[in-house]
């Protein structure tokens, strides 16, 4: 049964024309599971952080953005695959601030080909270093740099797009109050600059089952059906790769509790998996 104080969550309104944002506010969980048993599980995990402590945490080079404010959001996201003999895991953290200007994103990459990403935003484009290990033992901290590259905006990105954010600032705007539809945000993907809009579709009766805390939450519900829309801010300054969020490249579709604002199903392609449709299994609130 599904007590009467999970409904009463509440959260602030989100209004994101392109050039200016309202802030954030921390969705009502702490951590949320999708997963396509047993082969690909996704957990996300967010928290409000001091400056303070992203300052220790956020590489310095020049010209990248400062905390600016007091509270930053950290997001955590784990993907796991399980496909035949392979296991690959990709351990993803984000430095955001309210207004959705992305300070810093890092992936960790487990498997054959293991690698340690460093996305730092800076006013005028993105850096990018890779790190990889020299041999199958060495810890994280003691990789070496194999590259480090700086993706500067064109001067289409810089006239457009006041704020520049992250694919994984997604997963936290649909735990808000009004799903920002129809109002597109920049956000840099990969080497390049998109304008991203959450398409809204046809509602659909869609079944849930998954725990929340000590309790389960089990029925049926009209669901919000979300379309992630995608466009290069043109013209593109790098060759084109496919838009990706949360591992999922494609068409990726969301279907939305409303009330609740939680993603009961996240689906889209998997680059060597296929098309994979992941359904909310655990919630954790504050």
């Amino acid at each position: 049964m599904i007590k009467p104080w999970f409904i009463l969550w509440s959260l602030g309104t989100l209004a994101l024309p392109v050039g200016a944002v309202e802030h954030l506010r921390l969705p009502p969980w702490r951590e949320i599971v999708l997963e396509l048993a047993p082969a690909l599980i996704i957990k996300a995990e967010v928290q409000k952080t001091s400056a303070g402590e992203a300052q220790s945490k956020l590489l310095r080079r020049p010209g990248t953005l400062p905390p600016a404010v007091p509270e930053l959001f950290r997001l955590l996201v784990d993907t796991r695959l399980k496909w035949f003999l392979a296991t690959k895991t990709w351990l993803g953290e984000l430095w955001i601030r309210p207004d959705l200007t992305a300070l810093q994103r890092t992936r960790l990459k487990s498997g054959k080909k293991r690698n340690y990403k460093i996305y730092r935003y800076a006013r005028e484009g993105v850096y990018r270093i890779r790190h990889k290990p020299r041999h199958p033992d060495e810890a994280v901290p003691d990789w070496p740099v194999e590259s480090e590259r700086f993706y500067a905006y064109p001067p289409a990105v810089v006239q457009h797009c006041e704020t520049i954010s992250d694919p994984y600032v997604l997963l936290l705007l649909l735990s808000q109050k009004q799903l920002p539809t129809e109002q597109p945000i920049c956000v840099f993907n990969k080497k390049n600059v998109y304008e991203v809009t959450l398409k809204r579709q046809d509602k659909r009766q869609t079944a849930f089952h998954y725990r929340f805390d000590d309790a389960k939450a089990q029925g049926t519900v009209l669901a919000e059906h979300i379309v992630i829309q995608a466009t290069p801010v043109k013209p593109a300054a790098y060759p084109l790769e496919p838009f990706e969020f949360l591992g999922m490249e494609g068409a990726i579709e969301i279907l939305r509790d409303p009330e609740r604002r939680l993603p009961l199903q996240i689906e889209g392609k998997v680059p060597g998996f296929g098309r994979a449709k992941l359904r909310l299994s655990r919630v954790r609130l504050r």
